[in-house]
């Protein structure tokens, strides 16, 4: 299992937070549909965007403690799932200016998401694949359970 490191998800919720109020705090936009989160590999920082790539936040991420064996971005994007994930379960999500379906996502430097990190529809919630991986092998095997 992953070593994740807790203060960079502490980090990476709190700049969420920010994003959004700062999003919450312009007049003329009135509505969300999307999160976007890029990681600066060079500069060490996380931009958050909205749904019509408008930066709304850029922190610095250096206080980092070190580095596993995997990258430095892949790090910020497990300690990033787990902090959406940790927001979604504190409702931080449902706010009326944020439109369903809505999605926060992980985008590289041409701005291409990279990986879904969340997904909110009105009746659908998507934290990430690892949910279905198994998914095909459970069926087949109450499918041949049942018809015993």
């Amino acid at each position: 299992m992953k070593e994740i490191n807790e203060q960079l998800v502490s980090t990476i919720e709190s700049i969420i937070r920010e994003s959004l109020n700062n999003f919450e705090t312009q007049q003329e936009v009135n509505s969300l549909s999307d999160l976007y989160l890029y990681f600066d590999e060079e500069n060490a920082s996380l931009i958050a965007y909205d749904d019509i790539e408008n930066k709304l936040l850029e922190s610095d991420l250096d206080n980092f403690a070190e580095f596993s064996n995997q990258s430095r971005e892949e790090e910020v994007m497990d300690a990033a799932k787990l902090a959406v994930n940790r927001l979604n379960k504190e409702r931080f999500f449902d706010k009326e200016y944020i439109l369903k379906p809505f999605s926060v996502n992980f985008v590289d430097s041409d701005f291409i998401v990279t990986e879904e990190l969340l997904f909110i529809d009105d009746e659908t919630l998507k934290l990430n694949d690892s949910l279905l991986a198994n998914l095909d092998k459970e069926l087949n095997d109450f499918l041949k359970e049942l018809m015993k």
